[in-house]
């Protein structure tokens, strides 16, 4: 039996504002329309799957970690941010900075796979975003 992931859903106030911010990372609506049994307006993204596309699961290691603070708010956790898979990090860094999103400093630094950065859940609607740039070997 296998399973595939389908979406990933973000509640928010208005759809075309975080629309527009997803703009900036290449993502575009594709298509909209509403489900009355939930009373809700969806708007569908369709975006490309990294071949080493996973569940990361974080666990802090001390106390002043990013993660330590993020239990704190959500002692049971949940999901902490969205990850994308680029090419050409330094490029993107500077396309986000022209679209005036935040990126969290230190700016680009190592990541689990390789090189990443993060933008400020502002940006974003309330949704921790990064870009993870993965060193294949």
């Amino acid at each position: 039996m296998s399973i595939k992931l389908s979406h990933i859903a973000i509640a928010c106030p208005q759809i075309h504002e975080v629309a527009e911010k997803l703009r900036a990372i290449s993502l575009e609506i594709k298509s909209e329309h509403d489900v009355p049994t939930e009373k809700v307006r969806v708007a569908m993204l369709p975006l490309q799957v990294s071949s080493g596309v996973c569940i990361e699961l974080l666990e802090p290691q001390t106390s002043d970690s990013p993660i330590s603070k993020f239990l704190e708010k959500k002692p049971q956790g949940g999901i902490h941010h969205l990850s994308f898979e680029v090419n050409g990090i330094e490029d993107w860094a500077k396309k986000l900075e022209k679209a005036g999103m935040t990126v969290l400093p230190p700016g680009i630094r190592k990541a689990a796979r390789g090189r990443a950065l993060f933008i400020h859940p502002k940006s974003f609607g309330g949704v921790l975003v990064e870009l993870e740039e993965i060193e294949h070997p």
